[in-house]
């Protein structure tokens, strides 16, 4: 969110354990709504393979949240 506020249109890559930080931080900055990106959890133990599964995923999202803003 910071680089948003530095004119740099942006998203929040998260899993989901963690969607409820990340909308409460949203809430927070005032921006309720700003788009989040979901993946699996965890990241921390994957292959190479399997984190470009998961960026595959990401990637429609991050995209859809930067157009829709």
């Amino acid at each position: 969110m910071e680089t948003e506020l530095l004119g740099i249109p942006s998203t929040v890559l998260t899993t989901r354990p963690f969607i409820s930080q990340a909308r409460a931080m949203s809430r927070m900055r005032g921006d309720p709504e700003y788009g989040l990106a979901v993946i699996e959890h965890p990241i921390v133990t994957l292959t190479d393979a399997e984190l470009s599964e998961r960026a595959a995923v990401a990637a429609p999202q991050v995209i859809a949240c930067l157009v829709d803003r």
